[in-house]
Parts: structure tokens; sequence; C-alpha cells
């Protein structure tokens, strides 16, 4: 049965996106209106009243200014149908502004209430115009700009139409008067001619340098219908909601990249179809490029360096990532002994390894939660982001978290990110309870290594190893001798030696994973520090708000 909560949301879902839809018809409506209305005579009943309320001025500066607006009515309607927050802005000025010139060209009384009207109806609308993006910046529609011209064209169609029995002279474009109707309907044709073509240079030239806006909620609906069948892992990241998305053309890949100042970082590899990576790629090299930023790629495969030096990136080996083939794994012998004590010990204190799926994580979100907080407030650690998922209600309902529970209750757990080929089955959080009994990690990986293979992987990823595999030798270079001398001495604060040694015990296949960035090793310090920047970067409080809400 479905609950009054869940109806209400329905309705709610339904009015959020009727109301701007109703108000872009009536927008687009009331532009064509006032563009008919400017490029046609004034009334004659009253045309008394004209006269002796309005100077011609005002008559001709509003017949100008009024074809101006209606244009922009039509080019606006489209982002109150987007929904977007700027447009609602612009709308409300430009129904006001109809409404005057209405007045103030031939005294249309009743177009310019209807028009206030419309402004006013829509001002306590304000909340479901929630797409946060530049109005110009938009992507080019073919079906609206069609309309668009379209209409244009019908109404200077029915212009010529309706003056076709009025002879041509050169005069005309001198000549002012109150009936002087045909001059002014030439003179609106320039101006209308002038506004589509300032908003196309406007388009061309204008936008070049504006940043793509934030995922929105429709957005983040097609991210989870590609992520879902991605088969690169890092596609979940995407759905952080703190990355730009580039898209292909037809919305079936995209790249993911954080900005921080002038560098714009690509999280990992693109997702979805393989086809597309190239030209996202070079794509979003232009963008970079036209907004004078410098484009980085954070952990590249092998796989992707051809790539990447096409694009005139670096690449710079920055760790490994361990990968366990699941099918050749054993805990046979002298080297799986520690492993099976393990195991032994944990099934003797009565623990149990459960896969909860997505739509059952809510149900357990406040152990997990208990979890994660006793683990952050242990390790004195803020929640990360950008190239690693943090504990938020929202993001953890995606995918399914692999947890173990001692007495009944959940002491470690980690959410997991599935691929549709199988190829790798990779872990994102990894958390436990200090309470816990030692080596509760361990066992959880242990245990999720055989979930693995009996679910069809064909490897474990156990994540990477920060600065592992770069040898400082004589003619290496000035990276991999800082990088080696970081791994050798910063293991007081970070244990990269002792991570390294504890995925190896797992006899992992080891795959180097790069940072390609443009420049030398003078640039990379810059690199490496927008990463840092993007994970301690803060959320937008709208995903917070409504991710505890939730």
């Amino acid at each position: 049965m479905t609950s009054n909560s869940s109806v209400q949301r329905i309705l709610f879902d339904s009015v959020t996106k009727a109301i701007p839809r109703l108000f872009a018809v009536a927008m687009f409506t009331a532009g064509v209106m006032l563009l008919i209305a400017v490029l046609t005579p004034i009334d004659r009943e009253v045309m008394p009243l004209v006269r002796r309320w309005l100077p011609l001025e005002v008559v001709e500066i509003s017949h100008i200014a009024g074809i101006v607006v209606g244009v922009l009515m039509l080019f606006l309607a489209r982002g109150l149908w987007e929904r977007i927050d700027s447009a609602w802005y612009m709308a409300i000025s430009l129904f006001c502004l109809a409404a005057v010139f209405s007045l103030t060209r031939e005294l249309a009384v009743l177009p310019a209430i209807g028009l206030g009207l419309c402004a006013l109806l829509l001002i306590p609308c304000k909340g479901v115009f929630n797409r946060r993006s530049q109005l110009m910046s938009l992507s080019i529609n073919p079906l609206w700009a069609g309309l668009i011209l379209a209409t244009l064209a019908v109404i200077v169609w029915l212009g010529f139409d309706f003056y076709s029995r009025v002879p041509y002279a050169h005069s005309m474009w001198i000549d002012f008067g109150y009936r002087a109707a045909v001059p002014r309907f030439l003179r609106g044709l320039v101006v209308m001619g002038a506004t589509v073509g300032l908003v196309g240079l406007y388009r061309l030239f204008g936008i070049a340098n504006r940043v793509p806006p934030m995922p929105d909620d429709e957005d983040m609906d097609q991210v989870k219908e590609v992520v879902s069948t991605a088969s690169n892992p890092q596609a979940w990241l995407a759905l952080l909601r703190d990355k730009h998305i580039l898209w292909n053309e037809a919305r079936t890949a995209f790249l993911m990249y954080g900005i921080s100042g002038k560098q714009w970082v690509v999280m990992g590899e693109p997702v979805g179809e393989p086809s597309a990576a190239e030209p996202l790629f070079w794509t979003l090299k232009e963008m970079a490029s036209l907004g004078n930023a410098r484009l980085s790629v954070y952990q590249v495969g092998p796989k992707l360096l051809p790539l990447m030096i096409d694009l005139g990136l670096r690449p710079f080996k920055i760790g490994e990532e361990a990968l366990v083939d699941v099918a050749t794994f054993d805990l046979a012998g002298k080297k799986g002994y520690g492993f099976r004590q393990t195991l032994k010990r944990f099934e003797g204190l009565g623990a149990a390894f459960d896969v909860i799926a997505p739509d059952a994580v809510d149900a357990h979100m406040p152990e997990l939660k208990a979890v994660s907080d006793a683990w952050l407030k242990s390790k004195n650690a803020k929640e990360k982001r950008y190239s690693l998922g943090c504990f938020k209600p929202e993001y953890m309902r995606l995918t399914p978290v692999a947890v173990v529970r001692v007495d009944g209750k959940i002491m470690a757990f980690a959410n997991l990110w599935p691929t549709q080929d199988k190829a790798v089955l990779t872990l994102d959080l990894m958390r436990y309870d200090p309470a816990s009994p030692p080596s509760v990690m361990e066992y959880l990986f242990l245990r999720l290594i055989a979930w693995s293979r009996d679910h069809g992987y064909a490897h474990f990823s156990l994540g990477l190893a920060p600065l592992a595999g770069l040898e400082a030798k004589p003619l290496s270079s000035t990276w991999h001798k800082i990088a080696s001398v970081i791994y050798q001495l910063g293991g007081e604060v970070y244990n990269f030696q002792g991570l390294r040694a504890y995925k190896e015990k797992f006899k992992p296949h080891w795959e180097p994973r790069y940072f390609a960035i443009k420049g030398q090793e003078t640039a990379l310090g810059a690199a490496l520090m927008a990463v840092v920047a993007l994970g301690a970067r803060q959320p937008r409080a709208r995903y917070d708000d409504d991710a505890e809400a939730a």
C-alpha cells in the first residue's frame, strides 16, 4: 500500500515538473503576442488617447524595446522549461517590462494586466526553479532553436502580408509618426534580427569560459543509468555530486572532473561507451584551454597512457592498485596459515559476514553511521571526497555494503563498487569500530574475496598503495626520487610501506596508476594540491540537507 508520504511526494514531483512548463508556455505565448502587437498598427480606437497621453518619442522607444523583450521571451521560455534558477529572475523582469511597454506603446491595459499577473504568479514559485546554471550556457537544443526561428519567420511573414498593399519607399526608414505603422514595422525587423544575432554571437563567443554546472536531480538519474552498466568501478564516484559532468552528445558516456582554481582534474577514466573516451577528452581539453586552465587526469591506468600522451599530458606514477585474482587465491600451505587462523578465530567469536543489498541499506543506516563516526573519531579524521566516497545516507543507499557482525552487532563495513562485466569488485569506504576484535578488516577482506569468486568476479581490488613501485635509481626522474624519499620517510604519518606490506599478504597483482598532467615535475605540485583541495572541499548544502532528510 502506498503511504501518504509517498503520495505526497508523487504529487509534489508532478507539480514541480508541471509549473515550470506552464510558465514556459505562457512566456513563449506572451513573447509571440507581444511581437505581433508591436509589429502591427496601433488600434484606431485608442489612437486619440495615445496621442493625448503618450509622447511620440515614448511610443517609438516602447516599440523598439517591446521587440527586444518579445524576442528574449522566446529564448527565455526554454530556461523556464528546464527549471533554471536564473531564468526565474529574468522571467519576472521580462513580464514586468512587457507590461510596461504594452502600456507606453498603445495603452494596452488588458495585456499589461495579464503580463503583470504572470509575474505575480511566478514570484511564489521560486522553489521549483532549482537548477543552478547560467541561462545562456544551456546546450543548443535543435527543437527549441527551430521552434523559435520558425515562430519569428511566421511573424515576419504575417507582417509582410498585412502591409503588402503599401508601396515601399526608402523614406519610410526615417518616417516617424503615430500612424507610421509600416516604417515602425521595417525598423522592427532590423531590431528583431539584431537581437537574434546578438544572442547568437553571445553564445558563440561569450560562454566559452563558462564552467558547466554541477549535476542536478535529473542529470543524476542519467548518471545512475550509465554507472549501472559501466565497467569502470570508479564510475560510482560520479554519484557523490561533487564533480562536474561532461557528456558525449548521445549521453552514453561522460567524464567527471573537479575544478580548483585554474586546475581542472579529471577523476579516473571515462565512464560508459569506450568509443566516446577520446572525443570527450579532447572536448574537455579545449574547454580548459578556453578557460585558461590546466587539465590533468588523476588515477589513470596503463591502457589510457597513449591517449594521455596524445593530449600532451605527461604521466607520473602515483602508486599501484592491488588486484587479487579470486580464482587462484588459496588459503592452503604455510602462506595461508595466518589467514586460516583469522577465519578460525572469528568463527569462534560467532562472527557473521553479509552483503546488504542497496535497497536494504537504509534499515541498517544508524548502525553503519555509529561505526563510521567511531572510526573517524579514533583516527581524528574528517570525511574526504572526490577520489573516494564519503558517509552520506544518500550515497550509501546506492551500493551494496559488506558487513561483519559480532554478537549481532555490526563491527566493520565496506561499501562495494560492482561492475556489470564483473571484471573487478572494488571497495570504497572501509571502516570498523575501534572496539572490534583485532584483524576484523582482514576477516572482511577474506570473506569478500570468497564472495567475489562465488558471484563470478575475476578480481577483487584492495585499493591503491600510494607511491608504491617508485624506485630511486641514479637515472630516475626527479619525481621518482622525491616520491621514493617520501615513501621511505613518511611511515610515521602515512605508513606507506606498512600499507603496501599488508596488501602484499594477499598476493595481489599490482597494476600501476598515474597522474597525467600538463608540464614537468614543477607543475605536479600544483596539480597534487588541487586533488587535496578537492578532497577536502565541503559538499553543497543542498546535498547534505537532502541526505539527512531522507
